[in-house]
């Protein structure tokens, strides 16, 4: 006998509601600060309640595609990485394993990018740098956290990159990695030996030496690597000891 394919489940109303909601904007062709139709209007033309739309509205507020004005009504939002921030580390906080691959991505993206970085670099762009490795040095020296000096030292060795869609992916990776560390207690004993990672980087970056660069850098990412596999390590032993 022929048999019946199973039947797809059809999508919660809120979701049809975002789906329509995003095809409009772009194939509409909005920028972010475009104004939508008020919801009542939206509701009007898409055949659904108010509280449908209202409920999809939120949704597409929390990626950033949709922006809600009290008072004013609905706008496209600005493109923005800060979704993805905020969602990324949550999903990593219990695992040190999933936070070394985020680790890896984030080294994968940025020694690629090594050739083309050195190729564009510029005076402003590594008096820049030394700048940063100064208060680096400074901060490292006087053993407080270092987040600031890293961000910074990183976001400047892609700045004429003139991709703001890789400089931005690289600071994601950046930041969740750093949010997610927050939550399990990864602590650097050894940051003038992190500043002195930094300063082989810029040596190498300065000299226009790509190979040097990248072999920098994995050896900066390997010493990070390090620390994570040493806190799994000392979080497994605790759980040992918790069994027995």
């Amino acid at each position: 006998m022929p048999t019946l394919k199973p039947l797809q489940r059809a999508p919660l109303l809120h979701q049809s509601v975002q789906e329509a909601l995003k095809q409009y904007v772009v194939q509409n062709g909005f920028k972010a600060g475009d104004p939508l139709p008020s919801e009542t209007e939206l509701a009007r033309q898409l055949g659904v309640s108010r509280t449908s739309v209202r409920e999809a509205v939120k949704a597409l507020e929390t990626i950033g595609i949709l922006e809600s004005r009290r008072g004013s009504g609905v706008y496209v939002g600005s493109f923005s990485f800060d979704p993805l921030v905020e969602a990324l580390p949550y999903g990593l906080m219990p695992d040190s394993g999933a936070i070394a691959e985020l680790l890896d991505v984030r080294c994968t993206l940025e020694v690629a990018l090594v050739e083309r970085a050195i190729a564009r670099r510029s005076p402003e762009q590594l008096a820049a740098l030394r700048e940063n490795l100064e208060r680096f040095r400074a901060r490292a020296e006087a053993g407080g956290p270092l987040d600031a000096e890293d961000r910074e030292f990183h976001q400047l060795l892609a700045m004429n990159l003139g991709n703001r869609v890789l400089s931005g992916l690289i600071d994601v990776f950046w930041r969740s990695y750093h949010e997610a560390t927050r939550h399990i207690d990864l602590v650097n004993t050894a940051p003038l030996d992190t500043y002195l990672d930094h300063v082989a980087v810029f040596d190498a970056f300065a000299s226009g030496d790509v190979e040097a660069t990248k072999a920098t850098l994995d050896r900066h990412y390997d010493g990070i690597r390090s620390l994570l596999d040493r806190q799994r390590g000392g979080r497994a032993g605790a759980d040992e000891s918790t069994a027995a």
